[in-house]
């Protein structure tokens, strides 16, 4: 398997010195103006009580986003270091856990680390989302972040048993909890499981912290002003909710089978130490957790995207765990997922349901590197920008956006004729205009 890890660490570090070099384009998007905007008009505490009656619970997610210094950065220098951040953050956490868990040496706790984040970057659903805005980043890509924080320090706590560690973790968990529902529902599965595995005192209150946390994130007034009502009849409502789950389901299924032999030939060692230590039966259902936020996403008839990003690489890991009881062999398949994880996205559904179409984001990448011009793209939006802020004009009308980065996130404003989209407000509010349309 020496051969497979070395292609993908080669792939790897060229993927990170890539992104690094997109980061570098990178401009503010869409929420991080009317984050800023709230906090300007009601202050940070008020733009926190007002998220949380009106919009939604996740009190560590928003909270950290009240603080976007769009207003204070003129230079765009955030948006291209914070990504930069975040990716070397991601790793060094990751160094951290197969040091204490495998007890790697620096050097080959490096190389695994490059390696997982090869797997993870190939998987994303919604990489510009994930990666390169700072809005959904601080939502999503910050709290696997810190996750694997949590991983490191519950371990520590097991080997030396001291309680500062243990106080770590409690915290982490209580900022997990407000941090998005999706990490919520699978920490609250893992805290259970645990709890019920090992019934010791510090693991009940870690998973009462983790239950109020919980509720209080998810039963903040905002995310009931946030559900649609429906007129539908009661039978049609939970069709509708069965169908989405199948289909969410079914699509991070598709899309993880054929990663698994790639990652069971990167990870076999680890992962064959692992199965000396926990049966098939407790590995089938700490694989069942990633159910959960299934389960919630069908409820609220959410079609999949960038929140399904944090379910993919905790049920590639677990399934490919499971398989490996049954299936050793699965990783000489390693060169299917090289053919496929190449392949452009694929084009099988209209624009409403274009989230179902598969992409593993190297093909987009390899594009964005060799045929965008990212320069002249930071460029216009710097243009756009001054013009707006500069304009004594009360509706504006301005040019589209010519060079539309693949791996940067970009949404576009809508024109005069179009319905107006939520980018359009949201610049409006910001710049105190009456409109902004694109020609």
């Amino acid at each position: 398997m020496k051969t497979v890890q070395n292609i993908t660490l080669f792939l790897s570090v060229l993927l990170l010195i890539g992104l690094v070099y997109i980061s570098f384009f990178n401009v503010y998007q869409t929420d991080d103006y009317i984050y800023s905007y709230g906090t300007m008009k009601l202050g940070f505490l008020g733009n926190v009580c007002d998220f949380y009656m009106h919009w939604g619970g996740r009190y560590f997610g928003y909270t950290i986003n009240m603080l976007n210094p769009v207003s204070k950065d003129p230079f765009n220098i955030i948006p291209k270091i914070y990504p930069v951040f975040l990716l070397t953050s991601f790793l060094a956490v990751i160094i951290l856990n197969f040091r204490l868990y495998f007890n790697y040496t620096f050097t080959e706790a490096l190389k695994k680390s490059l390696l997982f984040f090869f797997i993870y970057t190939v998987g994303l659903i919604s990489l510009p989302e994930h990666y390169f805005w700072i809005t959904g980043s601080n939502v999503y890509f910050l709290p696997v972040i810190l996750s694997g924080l949590l991983f490191f320090f519950y371990g520590k706590f097991q080997q030396s048993h001291k309680k500062w560690w243990f106080f770590l973790s409690a915290v982490i968990i209580f900022i997990l909890m407000g941090a998005n529902e999706i990490i919520a529902l699978l920490l609250l599965g893992a805290l259970s499981f645990i709890c019920f595995e090992k019934p010791s005192k510090e693991n009940k209150i870690l998973l009462a912290i983790g239950i109020i946390g919980f509720l209080i994130s998810f039963l903040a007034p905002g995310n009931f002003n946030r559900m649609v009502k429906s007129n539908d009849a009661f039978y049609w409502i939970w069709t509708k909710r069965a169908a989405f789950f199948t289909f969410n389901f079914g699509y991070i299924f598709i899309k993880i089978v054929f990663l698994i032999p790639l990652f069971t030939s990167l990870f076999f060692e680890e992962l064959s130490a692992l199965k000396s230590k926990i049966n098939f039966i407790k590995a089938c259902i700490i694989c069942m957790i990633s159910l959960l936020p299934l389960m919630f996403l069908g409820y609220l008839i959410n079609i999949v995207g960038r929140q399904n990003d944090n379910i993919v690489i905790f049920f590639l890991s677990t399934f490919s765990f499971i398989l490996l009881y049954k299936k050793e062999n699965i990783k000489r398949f390693w060169w299917i997922s090289f053919l496929v994880i190449f392949l452009p996205e694929t084009d099988f559904f209209s624009q409403s349901y274009s989230g179902f179409n598969i992409d593993y984001n190297m093909n987009n990448f390899v594009q964005e590197i060799a045929v965008t011009d990212l320069k002249a793209y930071d460029e216009e939006i710097k243009s756009r920008i001054s013009l707006i802020q500069n304009s004594k004009e009360d509706s504006l009308k301005i040019d589209k956006i010519r060079e539309v980065p693949k791996i940067l996130y970009f949404d576009e404003l809508s024109s005069a004729k179009e319905e107006k989209k939520y980018v359009n407000d949201q610049l409006e509010k910001y710049f105190n205009k009456k409109s902004i349309v694109v020609k």
